[in-house]
């Protein structure tokens, strides 16, 4: 019996392993544990893989004194680790390589990098795969000074530009080790435990959703478990993998509140936590039932048009479209009703925000919760990737965090022209996650104060006879045409609120003009002709 059980446990183990999502770190010495005393538990990928919890299977790849650059001393492409990572074919690819290339030795070649680079994230892209890709910044490093330079200034640019090419996710190892060589180093390029654990919890938080986690040990080690937006009683906890009276740190992003109670089914003394806690102190280990909240800008319902702080353009449903699905985008101020958005609170400064024009909610499709992933318009589901958390920053913008994945909505790659998609990302306070709200239906008049409709309502009066202005046909469902409208004018179409619709531009010769209002919803509209004439034309779309 004993023999058939462990034949089957055999049989099992592939299975479980198949199930689980498959990590690869490709890296150098940091990546390796050069310097540490137990590697295999110490390394930041053993420590990740300890974060991620037995969902996950995190396999080190990392080889000491290795580049990216194919023409150095020594390249990782030469490996046998190479080879492993990608026969383990991945769900998730983390590089971290750069650091030995920046040596002036190696940096000869660094006009290889960025392609040598591409190719290997396309070497993990062949014969149908597509893993989750991240690249790393490389982590600080103390000695020499000009691959620190070349590190900084070149190294890191590259591989900034690579994300955004290659469609992969930076994680930001440089930043949180800087200034840290006393503390998180044991020499000039390695980091020590410590450091190692630094780098963990910056991957686990790149790689999970940006929400409120709980730690089993102080300082962010052991286990970590994230919870959304909820209440969790001990048996909710027990099923997320938190056992009772065992958490020891917890970190809370900006946008949340976390309540933590003495007692199962929120009794006893309770502890409220809006900001990271290193450790609990007389709350370690005592922790039973658990609250989540929002915690955002209260008293902001209302509907606003949405300036983006970098490009100056506006939060836009793409061409108008009424569809589940249809992206957001930036586009010039129009006024019109697909850049204008309701701001419903659902409680704790979370809102939903709805378009105007087509009443469908801003949604992250599937409730993903990677960065990179766009926002799009779908029909309410009160789902939390339905959800934003509205959050202040400074002389008058807002961030707006989705508040099922704790990232924010920018315009992707910060880029400034027309047509950028929008997407979640990290909250690094980005200028191009932040955004004005300027509340809507004070610019134009209302229609019931347009004057001077004639009794059909089909033309504009006080003008000559013969250059009588008409719109037909009336009513219509795809094209209206107007008579006789002057050269390079200004066209607006309004709804009966005065809120623009549709803006054109007449050509270059006086003409009758034909207007496609087949994305306006059935109703009542005016078309106004020239951008000071209060007069307008009425008509109706079927």
């Amino acid at each position: 019996m004993k023999k058939i059980k462990h034949s089957l446990l055999i049989l099992l183990l592939p299975l479980f392993m198949m199930s689980q999502i498959r990590v690869v770190c490709v890296g150098n010495s940091i990546t390796a544990g050069y310097t540490l005393s137990d590697p295999g538990t110490q390394a930041w990928p053993a420590q990740l893989n300890k974060m991620l919890g037995s969902k996950y299977s995190v396999l080190n790849c990392g080889v000491s004194g290795t580049t990216m650059l194919k023409k150095a001393g020594s390249p990782y492409w030469n490996t046998g680790s190479f080879t492993n990572a990608k026969n383990f074919n991945p769900d998730i690819l983390i590089i971290s390589l750069g650091t030995n290339d920046a040596h002036p030795s190696n940096w000869i070649y660094k006009n290889d990098f960025y392609n040598d680079y591409a190719a290997m994230i396309d070497e993990f892209r062949q014969n149908g795969r597509n893993p989750k890709i991240y690249v790393c910044l490389p982590a600080t490093n103390f000695g020499d000074t000009a691959q620190i330079n070349n590190t900084q200034n070149e190294v890191i640019p590259f591989i900034r530009q690579i994300s955004l090419n290659k469609n992969a996710t930076i994680i930001d190892f440089n930043t949180p080790t800087k200034n840290q060589r006393n503390t998180l180093f044991n020499d000039n390029l390695h980091p020590n435990a410590a450091g190692a654990l630094v780098l963990a919890n910056t991957a686990f938080n790149i790689i999970t959703a940006a929400l409120p986690t709980f730690y089993h040990d102080c300082t962010y080690g052991g286990y970590a478990i994230k919870l959304g937006i909820g209440d969790y009683n001990f048996s909710a906890l027990s099923a997320q993998g938190i056992s009772n009276d065992d958490i020891s740190s917890i970190k809370v992003p900006a946008g949340y509140k976390v309540i933590g109670y003495a007692n199962d089914n929120f009794s006893g003394n309770s502890i409220t936590l809006t900001s990271d806690n290193t450790c609990l102190g007389t709350w370690d280990n005592v922790i039973t039932s658990i609250k989540v909240r929002a915690n955002g800008v209260t008293g902001k319902n209302g509907t606003y048009s949405l300036q983006n702080r970098k490009s100056g353009k506006y939060m836009d449903v793409y061409g108008g479209s009424l569809a589940d699905g249809a992206a957001i985008i930036q586009w010039n101020g129009s006024g019109a009703n697909n850049q204008q958005f309701t701001f419903t609170d659902v409680g704790d400064g979370a809102y939903k925000i709805t378009s105007v024009l087509s009443g469908k909610a801003l949604d992250i499709g599937g409730g993903n919760t990677n960065n990179v992933v766009n926002l799009t318009q779908w029909t309410s589901n009160n789902g939390l990737n339905q959800q934003y958390i509205l959050l202040a920053t400074d002389n008058g913008f807002y961030k707006l965090k989705a508040a099922h994945s704790g990232r924010i909505i920018e315009v992707y790659g910060g880029y400034t022209t027309n047509g950028e998609n929008l997407n979640q990302y990290d909250d690094n306070n980005q200028l191009h996650g932040q955004w004005s709200l300027t509340a809507t239906g004070s610019a134009l008049k209302k229609a019931s104060e347009i004057e001077s409709l004639d009794a059909d309502r089909n033309t504009i009066l006080n003008t000559d006879e013969s250059n009588k202005t008409t719109i037909f046909p009336n009513p219509s469902s795809n094209i209206v045409t107007v008579t006789n409208v002057p050269a390079y004018t200004a066209i607006v179409v309004l709804d009966m609120n005065g809120q623009a619709q549709l803006k054109l531009k007449s050509l270059e010769k006086s003409n009758d003009f034909k207007i496609d209002i087949s994305s306006l919803k059935r109703g009542t509209y005016f078309i106004r002709i020239g951008e000071n004439n209060k007069q307008a034309l009425k008509f109706i779309k079927n």
